[in-house]
């Protein structure tokens, strides 16, 4: 019995890495930052994980993993390739619906994407191998202002996106219909600033 590994609290650790490791990034973070906010000991997140290390890459695979289920949810439904501002409309909901059950999973990923430890840096290298990851695509960005190159475009609404949740988060406003709501709107500014002058609105 002493061995018997609580699924649910398990899962609080887990969610409770995402939260710290998002915030401080890999070094600062501790198992002691982690525990604390998962409320359980020490002993607890090294029964379960043993080390540091192997807590970040649990953590790292199934925010992977959940963050690339929501989006292949919302791309099965695209029958025709939208432009970039109509996928972003199109994701909200299956993105939304993920924030909701792990509202740091998002900001731990942006996290990992940016922290240069040895250890992030590799599994998002491996998860852009994994996941077929060469570059920018410009195919979805039709009718961007010509002065805006796409991958520029694409830093700008990845950043806004961070910058979004981010606030969000800090400030406690995590409600999945006002997110989608908010959200929605920077994406209407977003494709007002981006797009040429005469191309047809969204519907």
């Amino acid at each position: 019995m002493a061995n018997t590994i609580d699924p649910d609290r398990k899962a609080r650790v887990i969610s409770a890495a995402w939260e710290v490791f998002a915030r401080y990034g890999y070094r600062k973070t501790s198992i002691q930052d982690i525990a604390t906010t998962a409320e359980v000991s020490k002993s607890v997140v090294f029964k379960y994980f043993q080390s540091k290390e192997n807590l970040y890459r649990l953590a790292f695979r199934l925010a992977a993993d959940a963050i690339a289920e929501a989006d292949a949810q919302a791309e099965s439904d695209d029958l025709e390739q939208a432009d970039v501002f109509a996928a972003l409309r199109r994701r909200v909901d299956a993105r939304i619906r993920l924030f909701a059950r792990a509202p740091y999973i998002y900001s731990f990923s942006y996290a990992a994407a940016y922290d240069l430890d040895p250890l992030p840096r590799q599994l998002v290298q491996e998860e852009f191998a994994r996941r077929g990851v060469t570059g920018d695509s410009v195919d979805r960005y039709t009718g961007i202002r010509r002065d805006i190159s796409p991958q520029k475009a694409k830093q700008m609404i990845f950043w806004v996106s961070q910058g979004f949740l981010e606030d969000r988060l800090s400030r406690g406003l995590t409600e999945p219909d006002a997110l989608k709501k908010a959200y929605l709107e920077w994406v209407d500014t977003l494709e007002m600033l981006l797009k040429e002058r005469g191309e047809e609105a969204h519907d």
